[in-house]
């Protein structure tokens, strides 16, 4: 049993009458705490007289096993090549901070050890911070008023400088601290993300139905929709908002099989709602799309293209970026995916070095599963289409023939099969379609690459407690994934009927939770996202160096 009883002079954390943190006292300030449930109490501070600023402080005594900052640092970060929150200091010393808005849980601080888990918050929208960090006595726990970030604030992909928020004097301030007893296994953050599901959280009604949706997206898919001069058919990967035409606009014709792009995914959706609706053209597009794929691109291994792309004819991209500064860009007339490869390159020479098109495994796992996907949905009305069959299974072979004895993939290859980049979890995006494979084909091999590759990357989860590289646009820990082991996991189940799958399943479910925004976000007037009245419960941030809200998680759920 978690209890808090006082002592000399604040307040200690104990479990079965043993101290394990501890609460500490501010001189002029009195501290009280109301249980919410076992485990869980609200931390309230009354000051003698009213102040401008608090910190509310915890330590886990000794060294943590495990530390979480939810979607912003896992264990210190460290892994990839991202700018992001390294260590939990910056290089001059001083503690990160961080906004209370930038945590999926309000300003949330989570440490382990072998005996407890203990966790910090804040009240939604209190103007506050967090910090967690190294000192003698243990891992420290901040909840800080009003809000900051310190000593530098991290942009998507850039640093900024530091951030320090106000309020109006007060004596009365809030925190919410969860303790739970170690079970004796490692990450048990299940218990915290349990806890501020049911605390933060409430009630959704959607506003509009999925048969309202379904119409939408077809012609958002329209919208993408795009034919180059040689016959090539793709929808476009992503249409950029570019702020001085306060519209979207396909500035450069990039193509995606299966991440942003999705072009193998729509297709897929374009053919059912052809067969399904008798929409005609919509069947003739879909079909169209996947054709180009296959008619358009020479892979000398045989697998899906991830990518194809197509030259800008956008004056505005091409400028001396080399002589000139950042303050003479205008981001006004860039799209915000342009902007960051321009304002890397602004200032430094120019290089004519050519940079491999990388086909990522994420995108070939995909795209296998849609050619699959698109390939049974036609055989319903009489279309045989065997290339997409070998498409799929092509790819496959090539995931056979690339996979490492310890069972992984690489994150990317070029078109000659050739490794540009090694490291990852995103490999795992390449099981799916094995399976898929296996109950096609009912060769063995299949599924048992499929089974030693889900082991290689789940173990790393259990040892490391994240997963890495599947957000595209980083380099980093992420959310992404975890989401294709997922359904590996629970593929990898209806095939075997081996329940072990089921529990490791929830492990990484578990583990996405901690990259879902567990309460609402109320921004300021102003603000466009408030403008839509857009709530942040239950989207999720996407990895560690971009902690951004998308909807990604909606294809686990």
């Amino acid at each position: 049993m978690t209890e808090i009883i006082k002592s000399e002079p604040g307040h200690l954390i104990t479990v079965n009458g043993e101290p394990y943190a501890a609460i500490l006292a501010v001189e002029g300030a009195i501290d009280s705490f109301e249980r919410i449930e076992e485990g869980a109490w609200r931390w309230h501070r009354h000051t003698d007289v009213p102040v401008d600023n608090m910190r509310m402080e915890v330590i886990l005594f000794g060294e943590p096993d495990f530390t979480m900052i939810p979607a912003v640092s896992y264990n210190g970060n460290g892994w990839g090549d991202t700018p992001e929150y390294v260590g939990d200091r910056a290089e001059d010393g001083t503690p990160w901070s961080f906004a209370s808005h930038r945590v999926t849980i309000p300003a949330c601080t989570y440490s382990e050890n072998e005996h407890i888990s203990i966790a910090l918050m804040a009240e939604p929208n209190s103007n506050s911070a967090c910090s967690l960090y190294r000192v003698d006595e243990g891992e420290k726990h901040v909840l800080i008023f009003p809000e900051e970030e310190k000593p530098k604030t991290l942009h998507r992909h850039f640093w900024d400088g530091p951030f320090q928020g106000s309020m109006e004097p007060r004596s009365d301030f809030v925190g919410i601290l969860f303790a739970h007893a170690s079970d004796g296994s490692r990450h048990r953050y299940k218990h915290l993300l349990d806890f501020a599901w049911r605390y933060y959280g409430h009630p959704m009604t959607a506003p509009r139905k999925a048969e309202q949706l379904y119409p939408l997206s077809l012609a958002y898919g329209h919208f993408l929709l795009q034919k180059e001069r040689n016959g090539f058919v793709g929808f476009t990967n992503g249409a950029q908002w570019i702020p001085g035409l306060n519209s979207y606009q396909k500035l450069q014709h990039n193509y995606e099989i299966g991440w942003v792009g999705q072009c193998a995914s729509l297709s897929a959706a374009f053919i059912h709602d052809g067969i399904v609706n008798g929409h005609e053209k919509n069947l003739e597009i879909g079909m169209a799309v996947l054709d180009s794929w296959l008619t358009h691109f020479n892979s000398e291994k045989g697998f899906l293209p991830a990518r194809i792309n197509y030259p800008s004819d956008n004056s505005k991209l091409r400028q001396p970026w080399e002589t000139m500064t950042k303050e003479e860009v205008d981001i006004w007339n860039i799209g915000e995916a342009q902007l960051e490869g321009i304002l890397d390159k602004v200032g430094k020479p120019k290089t004519e070095k050519k940079v491999a098109v990388a086909h990522d495994a994420c995108n070939l796992g995909t795209g296998a599963e849609g050619f699959f996907e698109a390939y049974d949905l036609l055989r319903q009305v009489g279309i045989d289409k065997p290339e997409y069959l070998k498409a799929a299974l092509d790819t496959c072979n090539f995931a056979l023939e690339s996979q490492e004895e310890n069972g992984a993939f690489a994150k990317s290859w070029d078109k000659e099969g050739n490794v540009i980049s090694k490291k990852g979890t995103i490999g795992c995006f390449l099981i799916l379609p094995l399976v898929n494979a296996y109950k096609r084909t009912n060769d063995r091999k299949y599924l048992d690459s499929a089974v030693r590759a889900f082991d290689f990357y789940y173990e790393e989860l259990e040892r490391e407690g994240f997963t890495t590289a599947g957000a595209l646009d980083t380099y980093s820990i992420d959310k992404e994934s975890a989401s294709p082991l997922l359904r590996d996991a629970l593929a990898l189940y209806e095939v075997t009927e081996n329940r072990a799958y089921v529990t490791k399943a929830e492990k990484i479910a578990w583990y996405l939770c901690t990259w879902m925004m567990h309460y609402t976000v109320e921004y300021p007037d102003g603000c466009v996202i408030k403008e839509l009245n857009y709530d942040t419960f239950g989207s999720t941030s996407v990895s560690t160096p971009h902690n951004a809200c998308d909807q990604y998680a909606l294809r686990d759920v």
